[in-house]
């Protein structure tokens, strides 16, 4: 079995993460079976998440998958994935899944916001690390964008992480 790995397609992240997740596809198709009260074989959802001519993935399937995925404590963090790419890549918009805080907040905001800053710069040491090897061929494959793609993507949930903080900071 080929593994896709693109994270910049919605369809592979989707595929990709509902194969991760305990039980697979046959668990999916499974799931799918009975909360749709139509039979579903599992080869049948591996065409439709493989996109094989004539084959199509619905938004209603995909939101099912998710509503599966978050069941599965496991998967529970990659669920939105593809919905996230989705958004991103066909209309220019941004959502994220940012981890919720602790009820009522931190107990130290700025201990909090000094903890996201240097996480932060840690990050930016892998991005800038990761992409100088990227790039020394002068091109980009299919792997190291989507390496690329992840460590941006988690930039940016720190950076709204550390802006929820900011805003809870009392003056």
């Amino acid at each position: 079995m080929t593994s896709r790995l693109n994270s910049h397609h919605w369809l592979d992240v989707l595929y990709n993460d509902v194969r991760r997740t305990p039980g697979g596809v046959k668990d999916a198709a499974q799931f799918l079976s009975e909360r749709r009260g139509k039979q579903i074989h599992y080869e049948s959802l591996r065409a439709k998440l493989n996109g094989q001519e004539g084959e199509s993935m619905t938004f209603e399937i995909a939101d099912m998958l998710t509503e599966w995925m978050q069941q599965k404590s496991a998967a529970a963090e990659f669920a939105h994935r593809w919905a996230q790419t989705y958004a991103m890549v066909e209309h220019g918009l941004t959502c994220l899944d940012v981890p919720a805080p602790p009820e009522g907040g931190w107990p130290d905001e700025l201990k909090a916001i000094h903890e996201k800053v240097l996480k932060v710069g840690a990050q930016v040491g892998k991005l800038n690390a990761s992409t100088l090897d990227a790039m020394a061929d002068s091109r980009i494959d299919p792997g190291e964008r989507s390496a690329l793609y992840m460590l941006f993507m988690e930039l940016a949930v720190l950076a709204f992480r550390g802006a929820r903080n900011v805003s809870r900071v009392q003056c």
